[in-house]
């Protein structure tokens, strides 16, 4: 039986909990599109919940989503840990680098990793949220509404290319201050000569385990 060691062990439970926020991300993406959904669009079926009905509309696909996603991300972790003795050092050297890092830098560093995603997902939210609050004027018309919803569309959009922009900064900032990440030839001569280097340790215990014995037996008889 193979024993993990404590920098797979904690870079198996990051990347599950990784994953896990992510699914609880869309899971709560999801449990607001449905509840928003029953509650404009479906009012009297939706005066007819009780409070857990409404609550389990939020709560269920949250949760399930979330661990759902942990479950796929411990299997992916798995994976990739034993498809090649390379992906499992790279993987490892990625979870060591990040480990290293500040917590600011782990934060900024996550955020860039899934910038696009939170950047469509922020859109999004912040579109229907804009236009959710307009939808609730009587005095405008239609189509002014459209208007107002296109210019708050625009200033949403400015400001999240703006995040972008800072992030990216940000990013290519710490990556800078990182090691230089070593050449995969280097990496390669490295294993290589790790590999003799056990090999002949192993040959020279194995040596003196048999000299010691045959000393034993030469002093039996």
């Amino acid at each position: 039986m193979k024993i993990i060691s404590e920098d797979e062990k904690n870079a198996h439970m990051n990347h599950v909990l990784s994953e896990g926020a992510k699914g609880l991300v869309y899971g709560g993406v999801l449990s607001v599109g449905i509840y928003s959904f029953f509650k404009y669009r479906r009012p009297a079926r939706f005066a007819t919940f009780t409070t857990s009905v409404k609550a389990a509309i939020i709560t269920v696909p949250t949760i399930g989503l979330s661990a759902f996603w942990a479950d796929q991300g411990s299997w992916e972790f798995d994976k990739m840990m034993h498809q090649s003795e390379y992906n499992q050092q790279q993987m490892l050297q990625e979870h060591r680098k990040f480990n290293s890092l500040s917590m600011s830098e782990k934060i900024f560093t996550t955020l860039g990793a899934h910038k696009y995603q939170i950047i469509v997902a922020a859109w999004a939210a912040s579109l229907y949220g804009s236009w959710t609050i307009i939808n609730k004027d009587k005095v405008m018309t239609t189509a002014q509404k459209a208007v107002q919803a296109r210019v708050y569309a625009q200033a949403i959009t400015v400001v999240l290319l703006l995040g972008t922009i800072l992030l990216s900064l940000k990013e290519a900032e710490i990556n800078k201050n990182k090691p230089a990440p070593l050449p995969h030839w280097k990496q390669v001569l490295a294993e290589k000569e790790a590999e003799k280097q056990a090999e002949k340790q192993e040959a020279e215990h194995k040596a003196a385990e048999e000299k010691r014995v045959s000393s034993e037996k030469k002093e039996h008889l």
